[in-house]
C-alpha cells in the first residue's frame, strides 16, 4: 500500500508542478506579448514594461476567454492603430516557444 501512496503523491506533485509551469509560462507570454503591444503603441522601453506589468495583472487577475488580446485590442483602438484578432493571435503563437524556452533556462 505505501507504494501505491508514494506513487499517487509522486503523481500530484508532477501535476501541481505541471500546473504552475504552465501558468508562470502563459504569464511570461501575455508579458511579451503586452510589451510588444506598447513598443506598437509608441511606448517608451520603461512605458512598454510598466503596461505590460499592468496588463498581466489586469488579465490574471481577472481571467476571460481571450482576455489579453480583447484588453490590447481596445488599447490599440484608442491608440488608432489598427490591429486585427488574427495579427495579435499571430504574434502570440510566435512569442509561446520563445517564452517557454526562456522560462524553462532559469
Amino acid at each position: 500500500m505505501s507504494n501505491f501512496t508514494d506513487r499517487e503523491r509522486g503523481f500530484e506533485a508532477k501535476y501541481s508542478f505541471d500546473l504552475e509551469q504552465n501558468f508562470r509560462i502563459e504569464a511570461h507570454i501575455y508579458k511579451m506579448l503586452a510589451t510588444w503591444a506598447g513598443d506598437k503603441m509608441g511606448m517608451s522601453e520603461a512605458e512598454s514594461r510598466s503596461y505590460a506589468a499592468k496588463i498581466v495583472g489586469d488579465v490574471v487577475s481577472n481571467p476571460q476567454e481571450n482576455g489579453i488580446i480583447s484588453v490590447l485590442l481596445a488599447d490599440f483602438g484608442r491608440h488608432n492603430i489598427d490591429m486585427t484578432v488574427s495579427e495579435v493571435n499571430r504574434k502570440l503563437e510566435e512569442l509561446r516557444p520563445l517564452a517557454r524556452a526562456e522560462l524553462l533556462e532559469e
